[in-house]
């Protein structure tokens, strides 16, 4: 009888570890047994299937289906990749500012703030932006990224049936590259030739000068007003040209009408 009660107590002993165990793991258990079932989904435009390294891999149906409405967890597309913003739903629930995303890739409309006119065709083809919006974009990629759970890619413009990039996805990273070297280039001719210090009044109308900190840059030398004209723009701003640089040829400078060649201050009307 000993030994049979010691059996018992043993056998009652691995039951409370087992429940225990499942108690704690039971949460996480089902959260896998879902992602099986859902990476198995079968639906009337296609299969939800998982490609590499075990992303999903959606048509435009069925991430369509994961808009939160009836309870249904909250997924948006950017760039053809795929997250679940589903614990933000006061942001992306249906009824809330930003619903128009859910359930679609509306790239476009990060950079229009169009949250009412959706034409699928054109939803995600931002190969029309500029160099700024395109950086924006990828701004925005970045926090997603960091701020939300990746699912993976939406089968379209971006990516192939098997969740490889398609020829559009490279265009829109070298135009990303260009970009932003683009922005480093501004960047540097900012820092040789940087802003006036401006100031507008009724009596005298727009007054420029150069200070030894104007546009924010603090230097050893003031320089003289000069209209600086970038590339591809037919708008110019307001430059600090040291004595050395007023006739360069690297960018566009002339200077403003009725101002000493050698002042550090100009005076002038917008007509």
């Amino acid at each position: 009888m000993t030994i049979i009660r010691r059996h018992f107590l043993k056998l009652q002993f691995c039951l409370v570890v087992m429940a225990v165990i499942l108690g704690i793991y039971y949460p996480k258990i089902c959260e896998q047994i879902r992602s099986i079932n859902l990476g198995k989904k079968n639906t009337d435009n296609g299969n939800l299937s998982a490609g590499n390294n075990s992303d999903l891999l959606l048509t435009k149906e069925q991430l369509n289906e994961f808009n939160g409405v009836g309870g249904q967890p909250i997924y948006l597309g950017l760039l053809g990749r795929v997250y679940d913003v589903t614990r933000d739903e006061k942001y992306y629930g249906p009824g809330c500012n930003y619903h128009f995303l859910a359930g679609r890739d509306a790239s476009v409309a990060f950079i229009t703030a169009d949250f009412k006119n959706y034409v699928e065709d054109e939803a995600d083809n931002v190969l029309a932006l500029k160099s700024p919006a395109i950086l924006s974009l990828i701004n925005w990629e970045k926090h997603y990224k960091s701020d939300y759970i990746y699912k993976g890619k939406l089968i379209g413009r971006f990516y192939d049936e098997s969740g490889h990039p398609t020829k559009y996805e490279k265009k829109f990273r070298a135009m990303a590259e260009e970009a932003e070297f683009d922005k480093y280039n501004k960047q540097k001719l900012r820092d040789k030739y940087p802003d006036c210090n401006i100031k507008w009044s009724m009596e005298k109308g727009s007054h420029v000068w150069c200070s030894g900190s104007s546009g924010g840059k603090q230097r050893n030398w003031i320089g003289y007003p000069r209209k600086l004209y970038e590339l591809d723009n037919e708008n110019f701003r307001c430059a600090c040209v040291k004595k050395e640089n007023l006739d360069t040829k690297e960018v566009v400078i002339k200077p403003y009408d009725n101002c000493e060649s050698k002042s550090q201050e100009c005076y002038y009307n917008v007509n």
